[in-house]
Parts: structure tokens; C-alpha cells; sequence
């Protein structure tokens, strides 16, 4: 409980740290990149990344809790 707690902080404040512009745009554009590289999808244009930043850690958060939440149903299910 504590690892989920603290992915959601820890998630919170990157996310918070990009917009409020605390972390360069140089630094979330090559992560996007090695990000997008990494998938095989084009990289979004500069002036995006911020957004896309993101709109990649609300999904991580979504598929998270959305796995998690599964797994927890189906645990239940089965006792």
C-alpha cells in the first residue's frame, strides 16, 4: 500500500515539476524522444512536449491503477 501511495506522490510531483516548468524543456523533449524512440511512434514538436509529458503520465497512472485494480478483483474472486 505504501509502493502505491508513493508511486501516486512521486508521480504527482514530476507532473507538477513539468508544469510549472521547474524541469528545462530540453531535458522533458530528449525524454520524450528516448521515449518515443523506445515505442517506434514519432516524437511530438517542442513546443508539445510539455502536454505530451503528461499525457504520458496520467496513462502510466490509468494502466497502474487499472492493473492493480484488477488484480485486487481477481484475488477477491477467488478466495
Amino acid at each position: 500500500m505504501v509502493a502505491i501511495i508513493a508511486f501516486h506522490i512521486l508521480i504527482s510531483l514530476l507532473a507538477t515539476a513539468i508544469l510549472v516548468r521547474l524541469i528545462p524543456q530540453t531535458l522533458v523533449v530528449d525524454a520524450l524522444g528516448y521515449l518515443h524512440s523506445t515505442v517506434g511512434i514519432t516524437t511530438p514538436p517542442a513546443p508539445k512536449a510539455r502536454a505530451f509529458a503528461l499525457v504520458w503520465l496520467a496513462s502510466t497512472v490509468v494502466i497502474v491503477d487499472g492493473c492493480l485494480a484488477l488484480l485486487f478483483f481477481i484475488t477477491k474472486l477467488l478466495n
